[in-house]
């Protein structure tokens, strides 16, 4: 049997795991502590151990209420061991005036975990944890024309992490390297399915050959692209895997 021929639902089932961590970290979350703002609108969510106690914390973007043209904010809020998150005191640093998309990793191999956060004029911001739960911005000189998701995989299996990131204006998503020092540089990119929707990303290794691959989806539930990653940073479509809808089905001829 070919290596490809799936079942149906097994496919589903691995693009429910893989979409899972974007749908969490793109929804509003609810109000976590008694710590927290109330002056501030909640917005993209990601998790990990920022302060290396064991316990996890979260760093959220949150936008002051009410005025659209201030800046949004990254907040680090460090898990206690009764459950509650306490908000991080330094100054939250600024991540764009309208954050789409949000990810972790560690960028800069030192073993503190890091975030990256896109805005939707085009800017990443990386922000590099310092193991104590603070987040730092740091320059990266990487701006596309939009974004709308960013996912975490090593592409060119370096031991390094890279990106990749949706881009809706230009109907493209581009993969960024990792340079392993928190920087990122542009090394290839794809045209997306369809001109005029937005697209999201993210990563798991679909055909078991251990090199992350894509799935590319939009809020149509019944199309999605896999594409194979090849291990240099590119990656090859899938039509086998994927169930794309005609563009021009809905038109009447």
């Amino acid at each position: 049997m070919s290596r490809f021929a799936w079942k149906p639902i097994v496919l589903s089932a691995l693009l429910m795991i893989a979409i899972a961590p974007h749908r969490a970290s793109a929804a509003s979350p609810k109000p976590l502590a008694a710590e927290d703002d109330t002056e501030e609108s909640p917005g993209l969510v990601v998790s990990e151990d920022f302060n290396h106690d064991g316990i996890a914390d979260i760093a959220r973007t949150s936008a002051p209420a009410g005025d659209d043209s201030a800046p949004s904010v990254l907040i680090v809020m460090l898990g206690q061991r009764d459950g509650t998150l306490l908000r991080v005191a330094t100054m939250p640093p600024s991540v764009g005036i309208d954050p789409k998309s949000i990810a972790v990793g560690d960028f800069n191999h030192d073993g503190n975990p890091d975030v990256i956060v896109g805005d939707a004029d085009g800017s990443l911001i990386v922000l590099l944890g310092d193991g104590k739960g603070d987040l730092i911005p740091t320059p990266n000189g990487i701006r596309l024309a939009s974004v709308a998701s960013i996912a975490v995989g090593d592409f060119n299996k370096d031991g390094i992490l890279d990106v990749v990131v949706s881009d809706p204006h230009s109907n493209t998503a581009t993969v960024l390297l990792g340079t392993g020092t928190g920087t990122f540089r542009s090394a290839w990119s794809f045209t997306l399915p369809m001109q005029g929707a937005v697209f999201h990303l993210s990563v798991a290794d679909f055909n078991g050959d251990g090199i992350p691959d894509l799935v590319v989806t939009s809020d149509d539930r019944d199309s999605f692209e896999v594409m194979l990653g090849n291990g240099n940073g590119t990656f090859s479509r899938a039509p086998e895997l994927s169930h794309l809808k005609d563009p021009n089905a809905h038109c009447v001829t």
